[in-house]
């Protein structure tokens, strides 16, 4: 029952409860159907041209460093809930931002903040948030009581909130870029709660990383670069942002497999999370038949 729990992604204590009955009940049909779709997942997905790349299965809530074809660490991550999945893609990492800085979305700026500043006048300054006027990294703020914050629709401000490095800062101690339209990436976090469930879908997209500063320490070994985490465990000391640029980009593939094979040859299998699965299979089948 342990073993059958560890491949499904539940809590292992071989207790027959809820979540392990649910998934016992699942029929070979529906196992074989999920096998096939995330097999021709697994063939689309070709990482040929890179000595070393970032892997994240995000329905697994796990990353990986893979170097020269072996998994060279592991690591529990957190990612978005079902409203703010994070998306499936592939990149590089070009740095990554030590003491950051939270450029807060403007999703969030208005729908989440902006009713708490109507009841609380002194949220932001509890919360080290300041208003930024022109751009996230424009030096000239705005004064908090100048803006009806009651009134404030979604998606509409003209202005930048930015979350100052502190010990509540959501990002953490670090977080790792590699730009792209969905603005996310990889971070720390200071909820290290989360990293004791099973299911870790509770961000709003992005990727939170359990011993976040261990990707700083694969880079600077991979890269040769030994004096990299010197300069690190020396930034980690100041309350000011310290970017460190890549000498090369590390590629990084946000990917969403829900069965595969593990290093033991045993089948793996989690939740479909995002309800992903039905779409893909819909879609490859309308392909084939084209």
């Amino acid at each position: 029952m342990k073993d059958f729990q560890r491949r499904h992604g539940l809590l292992v204590d071989g207790v027959v409860g809820r979540k392990t009955i649910a998934a016992l009940n699942v029929t070979a049909d529906e196992k074989a159907q999920q096998l096939a779709l995330n097999i021709t997942r697994l063939e689309m997905f070709e990482e040929k041209d890179s000595d070393a790349y970032v892997l994240v299965n995000i329905p697994e809530f796990r990353l990986r460093y893979i170097s020269q074809g072996r998994v060279k660490a592991t690591k529990d991550v957190v990612v978005g809930k079902p409203s703010w999945a994070t998306p499936s893609f592939s990149d590089h990492i070009e740095k990554f931002v030590v003491n950051p800085e939270w450029r807060i979305p403007l999703s969030i700026a208005t729908r989440e903040i902006a009713p708490k500043v109507a009841e609380n006048a002194n949220y932001l300054e509890e919360n080290n948030i300041v208003i930024r006027k022109n751009s996230f990294v424009d030096d000239e703020l705005v004064d908090p009581n100048t803006i009806d914050w009651k009134n404030i629709k979604p998606y509409q401000f003209d202005h930048f909130l930015v979350k100052l490095p502190n010990e509540k800062n959501p990002l953490g101690k670090v977080k790792y870029l590699f730009p792209n339209r969905h603005a996310v990436y990889v971070h720390d976090t200071p909820y290290q709660q989360w990293f004791n469930e099973t299911n870790r879908a509770a961000s709003h997209g992005c990727i939170r990383l359990e011993d976040p500063f261990s990707l700083a320490k694969l880079i600077a070994e991979e890269q040769g670069v030994e004096s990299l985490m010197d300069n690190v465990i020396s930034a980690r000391d100041l309350s000011q942002s310290k970017t460190f640029h890549l000498e090369e980009p590390l590629p990084i593939h946000l990917v969403y497999w829900t069965a595969w094979a593990d290093q033991d040859g045993k089948v793996n299998f989690r939740n479909d999370i995002y309800q992903r699965d039905r779409r893909d299979a819909k879609a490859l089948t309308q392909v084939a038949s084209l």
